[in-house]
């Protein structure tokens, strides 16, 4: 990303040489750990929340390795560099244990994440949900086929050369329909395809030949990641098909164990979804604003906690199949 420019200095991530992954940063786009209404706090009462540090991976709401530093240290370069913060977005659980000890923020989100129990077929699954869950997950494929879409899987590297503009497109207009530019250029999705092979895959929609939409997934181990999607027209009920019904029938049949399409949506849970906790950690260098946000991320937890607890009373499954960690 670095090297075709979606994350550079042009673009507000400043990467810094004390560690890969660590970044100067000028605003809060690109992350999926939402702190806008910090930012807005702090302007409101005349200080600057930006510069921010932050170690994370630009774009990707996926836990992984982010302690690129001790505590301390990121502490100390946060008030060298003139930071309002720290922030280790979507850590692992020692890293969580890490950063709690040395008395950083907590913040949690949800993330949807679907779980293989042994299905060898996409039937089996819809056979696992209640009744009403089922029949609309198979009214709303009925409604694709319908409309006369046709839909294959591509690895990213066996794309013709004469759809990638038309991709780029689609992933584009994700973006436009926010006021947004897109976080990725076509350089970057092409060598994406060129050094990941068969682990990013391309799920394509065409209607009378043409190219109406896309979703792009990555395979790591036993998971499959959704991450971005597309389309040129409103057809009823493509998104579901092409985000998630498609990536399970991936997943069953390329015997994934899991499927995670990425935080927040409730409306993942009643199409087979559990929701899974996301754990970011926060130094704040400000004490009041520290004590503020505390008191903040502490009710937001308890609302995560009761959003996680009333699983089984919203889940699209005939029976409780797993338990929730917070």
């Amino acid at each position: 990303m670095i090297e075709h420019g979606c994350v550079s200095a042009e673009k507000g991530w400043h990467a810094l040489p004390e560690a890969s992954g660590l970044y100067l940063k000028e605003h809060s786009w690109g992350e999926f750990v939402f702190d806008f209404a910090w930012a807005n706090a702090y302007a409101q009462h005349g200080l600057n929340y930006y510069p921010k540090l932050v170690s994370c991976v630009p774009f990707t709401p996926v836990a992984g390795p982010r302690l690129v530093l001790p505590p301390n240290e990121l502490e100390s370069l946060a008030q060298t560099r003139g930071c309002s913060s720290a922030h280790a977005l979507f850590c692992v659980p020692d890293e969580v244990e890490q950063l709690s000890s040395a008395n950083w923020l907590r913040r949690e989100d949800v993330r949807f994440v679907w779980h293989n129990q042994g299905y060898s077929a996409f039937s089996d699954f819809l056979s696992a949900l209640s009744q009403k869950k089922s029949k609309n997950i198979k009214r709303e494929r009925r409604r694709v086929a319908e409309a006369e879409v046709e839909i294959e899987w591509l690895a990213a590297a066996d794309l013709p050369a004469s759809d990638w503009p038309r991709l780029y497109q689609l992933y584009a207009s994700t973006y436009a329909m926010r006021g947004q530019e897109p976080y990725l250029n076509m350089p970057c999705l092409k060598a994406w395809a060129a050094n990941f092979g068969e682990r990013l895959q391309f799920c394509l929609a065409r209607h009378d030949g043409e190219l109406i939409a896309m979703a792009f997934f990555f395979v790591d181990g036993d998971t499959l990641y959704g991450r971005h999607w597309g389309a040129a027209a409103d057809f009823h009920s493509l998104h579901f098909e092409l985000c998630y019904y498609q990536g399970i029938e991936y997943a069953i049949a390329n015997g994934l164990q899991r499927f995670d399409a990425g935080v927040q949506g409730g409306h993942k849970l009643a199409r087979g979804f559990d929701p899974e906790v996301s754990v970011s950690m926060h130094w704040i260098a400000h004490e009041g604003f520290r004590a503020a946000i505390a008191r903040w991320l502490s009710q937001e937890r308890d609302a995560v906690a009761e959003q996680c607890a009333a699983i089984d009373e919203h889940s699209a499954y005939k029976n409780s199949h797993r338990s929730i960690t917070l």
